[in-house]
């Protein structure tokens, strides 16, 4: 390499010579037979966490997503959502309504019936008690 490069790091990247014995093989540091045993009790510990949520998560009764919302006026907002019913059962949706300091203005629930079809598009109307900024679904449940 030309001599007038010498000395500008950006371009050369080297390992100075008293450190080039340590690196010199690329050869990744022994575990102890301890430390492998945490390494393993760790990845065990993952799998079974993640097994859990997967479980739970399979077993649930309803999902919704919320799709969008329009201001109708200052003291009304309507919410488009989506619900999924995976048991055939009536579940309620708690609809509510923000305002620009995320202060709940307005709530309201809707049925939704399982006999009317397991994948739903709904539009609910909120009234509020001052304009607000959004609406969405707070959470649903099944009806006991």
């Amino acid at each position: 390499m030309s001599t007038f490069l010498t000395g500008l790091s950006c371009l050369i990247m080297s390992i100075p010579e008293s450190e080039q014995d340590d690196h010199a093989s690329g050869a990744l540091p022994r575990l102890s037979p301890r430390q492998w045993t945490l390494v393993g009790v760790g990845l065990a510990a993952l799998i079974a966490v993640v097994g859990w949520y997967a479980l739970v998560a399979s077993h649930e009764a309803v999902r919704w997503k919320d799709v969008g919302f329009s201001v109708t006026s200052a003291t009304e907002i309507t919410a488009t959502y989506d619900v999924y019913l995976y048991d055939e059962t009536d579940v309620d949706c708690v609809v509510r309504a923000l305002n620009p300091r995320f202060t709940e203005v307005g709530v309201t629930t809707e049925r939704i019936r399982f006999a009317d079809g397991a994948e739903q598009r709904l539009t609910t109307t909120v009234v509020t008690t001052e304009e607000a900024t959004t609406a969405q679904v707070q959470y649903c449940e099944p009806v006991s």
